[in-house]
């Protein structure tokens, strides 16, 4: 089975009394465990996918189907719950609680959205920090990090609900050119580790080579799909 499958999915924005088409028929299937981008300029659909993706916004036509749940047919509480249980977010601007503490922040889904009793809980954050080379910073708040920093207490964030699929919207845009090589290598390492699919929206080079299928978008619609057998070996 497929981890997630998109058919004949079409999405219309109303833009005053213009209805603007966002994507315009979007057909594609990932297995479990892929590295995947899907780059093209800015109004090109890939933002709109990923939401649809991530269950945060529903298809004017046809099925997303994820994990073999057809989400589109979710209601708003059902889409939550399958959210926090299956899917983990990666953001350009981090997205931290500039109160909470790095511990606290990775720690915020599992309580929200997962409920998960505390001894289970700390032992969970403690690997992920240390899996991501953030136990030592684990008392600091995201005004005391750095930007490599942020994004690698993001991705333990993502990465301590156990989701089957992460999506990332530009993760490395604020980041230097040493510093996104080194979170899109901690990205491969949690692949493997973890069998996670991970689905970018990028215009980031640096992502794009290191993408195992890389799919472009033009106009609400995927016009070239290109597998890249370098992929996880160019790390730097």
């Amino acid at each position: 089975m497929s981890l997630l499958s998109l058919a004949d999915v079409r999405k219309d924005y109303l833009a005053g009394d213009v209805t603007v088409q966002a994507l315009k028929g979007i057909n594609l299937t990932v297995e479990k465990g892929k590295f995947i981008s899907f780059v093209g300029p800015s109004g090109s659909g890939k933002t709109t996918l990923l939401n649809l993706v991530g269950c945060l916004d529903k298809p004017t036509e046809g099925t997303v189907t994820v994990a073999g749940v057809e989400v589109n047919r979710m209601d708003r509480k059902t889409s939550a719950k399958f959210r926090g249980d299956n899917i983990g977010f990666i953001f350009q601007n981090f997205n931290l609680i500039p109160v909470l503490t790095v511990y606290e922040n990775v720690e915020y889904p599992l309580i929200m959205v997962q409920d998960i009793a505390l001894k289970a809980r700390k032992q969970k954050i403690d690997d992920m920090l240390d899996r991501v080379g953030m136990a030592d910073q684990r008392n600091k708040y995201p005004s005391q990090l750095s930007g490599g920093q942020k994004q690698r207490v993001a991705i333990a964030r993502a990465l301590v609900m156990d989701p089957k699929l992460v999506l990332a919207d530009e993760p490395t845009a604020n980041l230097d050119h040493d510093t996104a090589y080194k979170v899109i290598g901690l990205m491969h390492q949690m692949k493997k580790e973890f069998n996670t699919s991970f689905i970018f929206a990028t215009h980031d080079q640096k992502i794009v080579g290191e993408a195992e299928i890389i799919y472009t978008m033009e106009d609400g619609l995927i016009t070239k799909v290109q597998a890249n057998g370098t992929a996880g070996g160019g790390i730097k």
